[in-house]
């Protein structure tokens, strides 16, 4: 009973703080949709924790959202280097109509993701880093390049240039946004919590303090 009374208190005060909408699920994990829930697992990209982690953040994402790169820099690095395992991170392209490199970015990370993790999770680092260069002019190659070796980038080029492989990436990426929309996602970011079989949904931006005095909790 403390424990459930001091989450409905955290929960609280996530939803005064950010004055964003933080709802609870209606439903348990073990209720929720089934293909919902397979289609999770097969699309996104790690980036942090596995499958045994006991909390799962899922982030719908424009990597030309300013929004989105504050919410990855500020709160979702410091997650995955303090909580590391505990937590697993897991981000699914949802581009914007009105973003014009937003895609091609996506497509980027898309193919970085067949390298491995840490390429995946230091394509993400480099273009929210460098967002507000390549949203201006496209040059996207720049911060990929810097954030790969040699050899990844020469390799992340070739899945892009072939035919095959970028349609395969780009089927994928629809797929994400229409798993994005079905879980009704309408806005950039759009962050799903789950713990403890529940889920819960949040829009916007928390702050970083907030998030860790919603997770420590749960994890210890």
């Amino acid at each position: 009973m403390f424990k459930t009374l001091k989450m409905r208190k955290i929960t609280v005060v996530i939803a005064l703080s950010l004055t964003l909408c933080l709802t609870a699920c209606k439903k348990d994990a073990s209720q929720t949709d089934d293909s919902l829930q397979e289609e999770s697992q097969i699309l996104g990209r790690v980036l942090n924790g596995s499958d045994a982690s006991r909390v799962k953040i899922e982030v719908f994402s424009d990597l030309e959202c300013p929004a989105c790169r504050e919410l990855f820099v500020t709160i979702l690095q410091p997650v995955m280097r303090d909580y590391q395992d505990k937590v697993s991170v897991v981000y699914y392209e949802f581009p914007l109509s009105g973003h014009r490199y937003a895609r091609r970015a996506a497509q980027y990370v898309a193919a970085a993701s067949r390298l491995g993790q840490r390429q995946t999770l230091s394509v993400y680092e480099a273009i929210f880093t460098d967002q507000a260069y390549w949203a201006a002019d496209g040059r996207l190659e720049d911060s990929v390049s810097r954030a790969l070796s040699n050899e990844d980038f020469m390799r992340t080029i070739q899945i892009l240039n072939n035919t095959n492989s970028l349609n395969e990436i780009n089927e994928a990426i629809e797929k994400e946004l229409q798993l994005g929309m079905r879980k009704g996602v309408t806005a950039t970011p759009t962050v799903f919590i789950s713990y403890d079989g529940r889920q819960q949904k949040v829009e916007g931006r928390p702050t970083y303090q907030v998030m860790k005095q919603f997770l420590d909790p749960l994890v210890k």
